[in-house]
């Protein structure tokens, strides 16, 4: 008994909430809105097509030295058997499509140079 009264008022309130967003009748006026000098709209702005748009791009001669003073470390995110074949010296293997998935294999505090060739 008690499941059925739930169920008949969760049917009554869903039959009554569309009404509540329903248009109002064409010709009928806007209410009028006032700024809150409190609210500060800001614009969104859409994300960059390319998201590696926006990752940072070094030389590879300063690669090489922030390697060497180990302040970074190369990430190959090429598939497996592709590291496999050929690699730079102490380079870490996480596929690109892993890259979320393993993050927490990266090396903390450190700056992380990919490739992929």
């Amino acid at each position: 008994m008690k499941q059925l009264l739930a169920a008949m008022a969760v049917v009554a309130l869903a039959g009554g909430a569309p009404a509540q967003y329903r248009t109002p009748p064409q010709g009928t006026p806007a209410v009028p809105v006032t700024g809150n000098p409190n609210v500060q709209i800001t614009p969104v702005t859409p994300p960059p097509a390319d998201p590696l748009e926006k990752a940072r791009r070094i030389p590879r001669d300063e690669a090489i030295k922030m390697v060497a003073a180990k302040k970074a470390t190369y990430v190959d995110v090429r598939a497996k058997d592709q590291y496999d074949i050929e690699h730079i010296k102490g380079a870490i293997n996480i596929p690109l499509s892993e890259i979320t998935a393993r993050a927490n294999e990266l090396p903390k505090n450190k700056f992380i140079i990919t490739y992929c060739a």
